[in-house]
């Protein structure tokens, strides 16, 4: 399954972080793959969170989509790693025991199931 991530980059006017360049996105998808996950890492104009600056979309053709809010890449990023290895090893990405996920647990936005 090809998994996807998304980064918005547009909505940070609402707090005092600078927007993640795409060097930050670049360091993220270098961690993933040194974990083992295959994984594209992009930016995103707009996520829709755009209250809870920065959010981040986890996601593939086959399988569920998550939206998180209030991401930090680099204090988050284990989290990330740990929530992409459950996303992976669930039916169709639908995560059922999130406590693996971290912090990233309560800064869930949406859960979109597969089509």
């Amino acid at each position: 399954m090809a998994l996807y991530i998304q980064v918005c980059q547009l909505c940070l006017s609402f707090n005092d972080r600078s927007p993640p360049d795409d060097t930050e996105c670049g360091d993220l998808q270098v961690a993933l793959q040194k974990a083992g996950i295959e994984v594209n890492v992009v930016s995103a104009r707009c996520l829709g969170v755009c209250s809870s600056p920065v959010s981040l979309t986890i996601q593939s053709k086959e399988g569920a989509s998550y939206i998180f809010k209030d991401i930090d890449l680099k204090e988050d990023e284990a989290d990330i790693i740990a929530t992409c290895k459950l996303y992976l090893d669930a039916d169709y990405g639908w995560i059922e025991d999130a406590r693996e996920c971290g912090r990233l647990r309560d800064l869930l936005h949406a859960k979109i199931p597969a089509i």
